[in-house]
């Protein structure tokens, strides 16, 4: 008898250790946010790796580049921290940056990733950082950065996949991609392989910053770090850094004033699918902007207020 209730006792043990195990992803979950722009980060996403390297139609760019950099101009507005953005400047080092113009793009030196916590990167650019480190393409067997839009109009996705990238000093490579989405405004990491083997200290993002900031983000906390040289992503897991609506909220800013209701005016009348339709200022959702959409915005601004 004695025996039969130690076994029981381990079976019990047994089968609520499987249990945990089931549920281990979903109480290992983690979420970093809201900051003062309403962005918050979670890994409690859908891996879904769209890969666009080769002959899957993705265009390429920095192939054998050390710190190098290049402008590229996005087919759609995007919302980040309130601003509208069309030009990204991509680094070979992991990151993405938010500029106005090429030249700010221009002998841009990141190869030293920091902390964000306590400075942000070179030239204090808005950036989104899937995985900023010290990588390289200027060594054999390296790929390249590809970029393409995929998708259709109010719902496309501009992707941006570093393919084959080599962390310095490791004899095996790095795979991940950034996705900004249009109309959401969502921004999706994905990690392809970022697993490199024992004793490599920038596997699983160990040497490397991961997260998404605006400019002088140190002093507004207008960002979300979610790892600094800390080993914590994995192969076919994904991260997703979203900003929580705002009723009324058009341009994204956090607020409700007059510019939300001048930019559901300035496409009055437009229907999904047409180039002035603007997704954020269609309220209800419903594929053209009309009056009730205007009312949606003018009802929610403060009292008094007349645009």
């Amino acid at each position: 008898m004695r025996d039969y209730k130690i076994m029981s006792a381990r079976l019990r043990r047994f089968i609520v250790g499987v249990a945990l195990a089931s549920i281990a992803p979903t109480l290992l979950a983690t979420t970093k946010g809201p900051d003062t722009g309403g962005y918050s980060g979670t890994d409690a996403t859908v891996y879904s790796f769209v890969d666009i390297s080769g002959g899957s139609g993705g265009a390429s760019i920095l192939a054998g580049a050390d710190d190098g950099t290049a402008t590229l101009t996005m087919p759609f507005a995007f919302q980040f921290y309130g601003k509208s953005y069309n030009l990204v400047c991509v680094s070979s080092n992991g990151a993405v940056y938010f500029v106005t113009s090429d030249a700010a793009c221009t002998g841009l030196n990141d190869f030293a990733n920091t902390d964000l916590s306590v400075v942000g990167p070179p030239n204090d650019h808005p950036a989104v950082l899937p995985l900023w480190s010290d990588l390289t393409f200027q060594v054999a067997g390296a790929g390249a950065v590809y970029y393409q839009t995929v998708g259709s109009s109010p719902s496309r996705r501009f992707i941006v996949q570093w393919n084959d990238a080599y962390p310095q000093g490791s004899q095996n490579p790095v795979t991940f991609q950034a996705i900004l989405s249009e109309g959401s405004n969502s921004i999706l990491f994905q990690y392809k392989t970022v697993t490199l083997g024992s004793g490599n200290r920038a596997s699983n993002g160990g040497e490397a910053t991961i997260g998404i900031r605006n400019t002088q983000a140190t002093s507004t906390q207008q960002q979300v770090a979610w790892s600094f040289g800390a080993p914590v992503i994995a192969n076919n897991t994904a991260l997703l850094f979203s900003k929580a609506k705002v009723a009324g909220d058009v341009n994204g800013d956090g607020l409700v004033t007059c510019a939300d209701a001048a930019v559901v005016r300035a496409a009055f009348g437009s229907r999904r699918g047409q180039p002035n339709y603007n997704a954020n200022a269609d309220q209800n959702n419903d594929g053209v902007i009309s009056v009730i959409d205007l009312s949606m915005v003018t009802q929610r601004l403060p009292a008094g207020t007349k645009c």
